[in-house]
């Protein structure tokens, strides 16, 4: 699916990789609605934005939200319909690391906030979009994962496994989803 005139949806978009991704979509015509638990990384987004494009962009909205809060990412689909009138695309890109240490040493809330970011807010977020990805005559859904996923790196066990369950999770999808208009992707950076 081409990104020009399309709708996506970019989580993460308050940094890194998910700001990039927001501006490289916005620069290819496509309208894109920032999602980041910081509204201080949206704004930092939009201020970027707007000084390569050198005023506004209409085509933008900044969505505040935690994407472990199920019912946050319900609110956020309507958010989103309401700014842009409907959704083409998803990139699940928001995720973190754990702190370079060996599970043995890891304390729990640790270990549940990685898996609620990396593997349930992922989830959150399919299930809450997908419906309306479903109803678009093409759309697609992407997923990053990350080679962690694939080998192990001491110190980073419960991250790898987070990204191994995206990697499956999305996997699952693009078999269930093969008949319908909803295109499938992994990213594995």
């Amino acid at each position: 699916m081409k990104a020009s005139g399309k709708v996506w949806v970019v989580t993460g978009a308050g940094g890194g990789m998910g700001r990039e991704l927001a501006i490289l979509l916005l620069r290819r015509g496509a309208e894109v609605a920032a999602v980041d638990v910081r509204a201080e990384g949206l704004a930092e987004t939009q201020r970027l934005v707007e000084e390569l494009s050198g005023s506004a962009n209409p085509t933008l909205s900044l969505h505040t939200a935690d994407i472990t809060d199920r019912v946050a990412t319900e609110v956020l689909v309507e958010q989103v319909e309401a700014a842009h009138g409907r959704v083409d695309g998803l990139i699940n890109n928001a995720g973190i690391i754990q702190p370079f240490r060996p599970v043995v040493d890891l304390d729990y809330e640790a270990i549940d906030r990685v898996l609620n970011v990396n593997l349930m807010g992922t989830i959150h977020m399919v299930k809450s979009f997908l419906p309306r990805l479903l109803t678009r005559p093409e759309a697609h859904l992407v997923n990053v994962s990350s080679m962690g996923g694939f080998f192990p790196f001491p110190g980073q066990t419960i991250y790898g496994a987070s990204k191994a369950a995206v990697k499956l999770l999305t996997e699952g999808l693009y078999a269930e989803l093969l008949d319908t208009p909803v295109e499938v992707s992994l990213v594995m950076p």
